[in-house]
């Protein structure tokens, strides 16, 4: 449900931005830091989305990629103190790897979602 929301929400930005874009046919100038040059601005507000788009997408990846070696190290560790102390093994739950515990807890989510 939540990636039918997502979708359906990239769709209506997408639909705004192109209605945008077609309202705003005029040649304008556009300034750079080594000149200026004129374009449609349809293409000059689709650049800036695209650009804007990889640049969000960029530092979400980075932090996502933080957050998942930080993960690892601390199931590590975790798996390293059941080692340590087994008697506490049934209080730790260690689950196996990330990406199959990510996939229990995704699939958990589905059933809860369909009910």
């Amino acid at each position: 449900m939540k990636k039918q929301w997502r979708i359906l929400l990239v769709l209506i930005f997408t639909l705004i931005i192109v209605l945008f874009s077609i309202a705003n046919v005029a040649t304008v100038g556009f300034s750079y830091l080594f000149g200026t040059v004129r374009l449609p601005l349809i293409l000059v507000i689709i650049g800036s989305v695209l650009i804007g788009a990889m640049l969000i997408g960029s530092f979400s990846y980075s932090a996502i990629y933080k957050q998942r070696h930080r993960i690892n190290k601390l199931e590590r560790e975790l798996r390293r103190m059941v080692e340590l102390h087994p008697e506490d093994s049934d209080r730790l739950k260690v689950e196996g790897s990330g990406e199959a515990a990510a996939s229990r807890e995704t699939r958990t989510a589905g059933r809860r979602s369909r009910k």
